[in-house]
């Protein structure tokens, strides 16, 4: 495998490792265990220890004091939080949720005053799963989800009408509900996934990957596995083309991350064997299938939070 070259978006990094390692765990950890572990990714110590001032400022981490060394906590709210997401995130793809055949249709009105909202409600709507069909018509194969009207209502955006329905006239083309998405611009991120994590598979039936690679490997490849989950429209198997390589994908991202789970989980504890040995029994992460047996998220488990880095 190469060799780690120095990552971006560290705080990403930071609160992935956290939440895939240190779920449950109250105990308070030495920032030279943050700086060692980050050290994995290429990340020099003044750029760890940047990253982790930044995630304690964001609520995630709480710092304290002993003597001259400084310790960090995850949160209360950080906790569960990182849970959730970390049950979207590796949940994606695992089951295909079955359609009725009834779309959502919904449109609102914003007068020129207020246009400034506009792009703050079409963010909404994409994040509930809808997509744009034509100007000011977004369309879904499921419902408006409660928390995603109130978000509207809480913008400012009162003229919205929502209606659900079967189509009951296939006009193919951009008249298809379906050209919303846009699926063919997906289909390379899919491919691009496979591309890289096969690779992954492979080196892992020949046993050539090192506890350092395979601990990099692991939160990296969740991290693409995130990265394409948001990108992915949220569609039922009946709307994706039969030539679809989601089931792919996903079969190769459980073999990658649980064949690469017991080597970097021997990586993270060597971590903080360096500087916390108490702490070496509580260092585990879940397997997909642990994962899929945690309780299911708050609000709609379908769709995942965008933009907000990590596992947060």
């Amino acid at each position: 495998m190469t060799n780690a070259k120095p990552v971006h978006g560290s705080q990403q990094f930071l609160l992935t490792l956290l939440g895939t390692y240190f779920l449950g765990v109250e105990d308070k950890v030495p920032s030279t265990f943050f700086v060692d572990v980050l050290g994995d990714f290429g990340l020099s110590e003044t750029a760890s220890r940047n990253a982790l001032s930044r995630v304690a400022r964001q609520g995630f981490l709480e710092p304290s004091k002993r003597g001259r060394s400084t310790y960090y906590a995850l949160t209360e709210a950080a906790h569960s939080r990182q849970r959730r997401r970390l049950k979207q995130i590796v949940d994606f793809g695992r089951v295909l949720t079955e359609w009725d055949g009834t779309w959502t249709v919904a449109t609102f009105s914003v007068s020129e005053d207020q246009r400034h909202l506009r792009h703050q409600a079409r963010q909404i709507l994409r994040q509930s799963g809808f997509g744009l069909l034509y100007d000011g018509v977004w369309v879904s194969p499921w419902p408006l989800a409660e928390d995603s009207r109130q978000a509207m209502l809480n913008i400012g955006i009162d003229r919205i009408t929502v209606f659900t329905g079967a189509a009951s006239v296939t006009f193919g083309g951009e008249g298809d509900p379906v050209s919303a998405f846009e699926l063919e611009a997906v289909r390379p991120l899919l491919e691009s996934f496979i591309a890289r994590t096969a690779p992954i598979v492979d080196a892992l039936r020949s046993n050539k990957i090192s506890p350092t690679d395979a601990l990099r490997l692991r939160i990296e490849t969740l991290r693409d596995w995130r990265n394409l989950g948001e990108n992915h429209p949220d569609l039922p198997s009946d709307l994706l083309p039969a030539d679809w390589p989601l089931t792919m994908a996903r079969k190769l991202f459980e073999q990658a991350y649980d064949g690469l789970a017991a080597a970097a989980e021997a990586r993270m504890r060597h971590h903080v064997g360096q500087s916390a040995a108490e702490l070496i029994p509580s260092v585990r992460s879940l397997s997909t299938a642990e994962v899929a047996d945690l309780e299911p998220a708050i609000g709609d488990p379908r769709k995942m939070t965008v933009g907000t880095g990590g596992l947060s």
